[in-house]
């Protein structure tokens, strides 16, 4: 059972394996060209044209530690990685997508290209030609290649200097890293650019530098940048969790007319100073004492509980006032104890739901709940998700869920270089009840970028987020249900994951999603935590808020108004979409939905 948030765990180390990017993968199907000899005239012209784009002034790279050339190869779709290292004088240091190869390559090795090239073209055939099958074009890596995700987003800031992650390509021997790496801050030093700090290992070696504006566009130039970005730069603040609660104006009760907002989940605080006026009613549906208060030490119902009242609880904060427009209902459906559990939840959420509805015609529930042992297979629906689609149709009342959460233990070993295509992998499916067809089904979103230490030490290289502000949560779950049928609905925030310097292992600290503490009474009345729990509160609470303004709304049109209002996040478009293509298309559908919900247009 996960009622993730998301108990944190480490990475499980292993021996570090440098490179796993570049190893090849088993022979595929391989292209075959209908005319052989038209194929190699037109490859080789292609690479031809390629080295002379690569020579000229405007485009040529500069630098690098060495005489070989930067190459990029295209690869034929659907074609792994071919030998060429048996060419000699080519090394493949990084396959960046499926069908784009890096390598380094001396002025040989391309003349041997270009002449195995002209044989095929005059002959028909050569040896290994394999090799060049699986090959569709030539190019050189450009300082569009080189713009990381926040840099693209965002820009240069707008004044210098400023800081820069410079990542360099990953070397597997220590000796060219050592020799790259030296030869790259000598030239730094030539630039008079500030080299900051540093970080050397097989697959990763990085520099944060500060440097203007025109010594950035050098660094884009320079053949042994893999990629230039912003440093991460949000995160929560301790002194934001710290925030003292006198300092708030007394929390009305809302109107007795404001819509409710049911949550379903381990319980509430009911004593808690920004809930207290605002929760009609808990009860609790577990036997044998059935309980309503949320248990320590998680706290889980009391977090979601008020990110469902208030949507933001971050922005209460930063305004000053909590004022909350819905009645909070807490059904206790489960314990969050990570214990297995005696009773059906489908049992005990049933009896909310009835209760609930029938008590204070409540018709919007949140249900923060997800279930590791049954990750979906393509089959029916079953269990808690045949529950609720059998509610909705019967009681016209609508459901929120979360996606589910990937464990760290399900984060590959290269998990920034594996980032996102995990997410895809049939084993990072919707977990129950995710795959209702008639709920709201909400998956993560990346805000933070910042650990507590980033933001301590701004000039030195930290924890490494995996995701950047704006795409999908790292443990996030994705879709489609059953018959293709389009889930996750929605995304939103749920936090982010980073990578320690030292070992690879995960934190979250100052990367999460702000909401109330359960345990306030032993201290702060705010904490953070991450997970897909907390990106369906938020939703739960704008459909709550439209009953206020079409009170007959049924479930179905709470969705259609909501879906109508979403959009795709730009830096979710970039990643999982940058060519606009159909698999783009599927990839974005079945990570971010619908998109991310404009609040502020819902409403209006």
């Amino acid at each position: 059972m996960e009622a993730g948030g998301y108990g944190l765990e480490h990475l499980r180390l292993g021996r570090e394996t440098p490179l796993t990017e570049r190893h090849r993968q088993r022979p595929g199907p391989h292209f075959k060209p209908d005319d052989p000899r038209a194929f190699g005239v037109r490859l080789g012209e292609l690479l031809q044209a390629a080295r002379m784009r690569s020579s000229e002034p405007a485009e040529a790279d500069i630098g690098g530690f060495d005489e070989r050339k930067l190459l990029k190869i295209i690869l034929h779709a659907g074609e792994t990685l071919p030998n060429l290292e048996a060419i000699t004088g080519v090394e493949i240091i990084s396959q960046e997508a499926k069908e784009i190869v890096l390598a380094f390559a001396t002025d040989e090795a391309l003349d041997e290209v270009e002449a195995r090239l002209s044989t095929l073209a005059q002959q028909g055939s050569v040896t290994r030609k394999e090799l060049l099958y699986a090959l569709e074009d030539f190019d050189h890596w450009t300082t569009a290649d080189r713009t990381g995700t926040a840099l693209a987003q965002q820009g240069f800031p707008p004044q210098g200097p400023f800081l820069l992650d410079v990542e360099l390509w990953p070397q597997d021997r220590q000796d060219r890293r050592d020799a790259m790496l030296d030869v790259f801050m000598g030239w730094l030093r030539e630039q008079r650019i500030e080299s900051l700090d540093s970080i050397k290992q097989p697959s990763l070696v990085m520099v944060r530098l500060r440097c203007d504006q025109n010594q950035a566009d050098l660094l884009l130039r320079h053949r042994d940048v893999r990629t230039v970005d912003l440093p991460p730069r949000l995160g929560v603040a301790v002194e934001l969790l710290q925030t003292d609660i006198n300092q708030f104006p007394e929390v009305d009760p809302p109107d007795a007319g404001a819509p409710a907002i049911g949550v379903l989940d381990s319980g509430l605080t009911r004593g808690h100073p920004l809930l207290a006026s605002a929760v009609g009613d808990a009860q609790g549906y577990l036997a044998p004492n059935r309980s309503p208060d949320d248990d320590p030490p998680h706290w889980h119902g009391t977090f979601v509980g008020a990110l469902a009242l208030y949507g933001d609880v971050h922005a209460c904060i930063q305004q000053g006032q909590f004022v909350p427009q819905l009645r909070l209902l807490s059904g206790k459906v489960f314990n969050d104890d990570g214990q297995d559990q005696t009773e059906f939840v489908e049992k005990a959420v049933e009896e909310a739901v009835r209760e609930l509805h029938e008590q204070y015609g409540c018709r919007v529930f949140n249900l923060s709940y997800g279930d590791l042992n049954k990750v979906y297979d393509g089959r029916h629906v079953r269990g808690l998700a045949y529950t609720l689609d059998r509610l909705t149709c019967e009681l016209g009342v609508l459901f929120v869920v979360p996606t589910g959460n990937l464990t760290t233990a399900d984060l590959p070993m290269n998990a920034r270089e594996a980032y996102p295509n995990y997410l895809l992998a049939d084993s990072a499916r919707l977990v129950d009840p995710a795959t209702a067809l008639n709920v709201l089904t909400v998956g993560g979103l990346t805000l933070n970028e910042a650990t507590r230490d980033a933001q301590r030490h701004p000039n030195t290289i930290e924890d490494q987020p995996i995701a950047r502000a704006g795409q999908p949560f790292p443990l996030t779950r994705g879709g489609p249900s059953i018959n293709g049928a389009l889930k996750p609905d929605l995304i939103e925030c749920a936090g982010n994951i980073a990578l320690m310097r030292a070992g690879g292992r995960t934190r979250h600290t100052g990367l999460g999603i702000v909401s109330l503490n359960g345990g306030f009474a032993n201290g702060s009345a705010f904490r953070e935590d991450i997970g897909t729990s907390y990106a369906a509160p938020p939703v739960a609470h704008m459909a709550a808020r439209l009953l206020a303004e079409v009170p007959n709304a049924t479930p179905n049109l709470l969705r259609a108004l909501i879906g109508a209002h979403a959009r795709w996040p730009q830096a979710c478009e970039a990643l999982l979409n940058p060519d606009g293509n159909s698999d783009g298309r599927e990839k974005l559908l079945r990570l971010v939905g619908y998109g991310r919900v404009d609040d502020s247009a819902l409403v209006r």
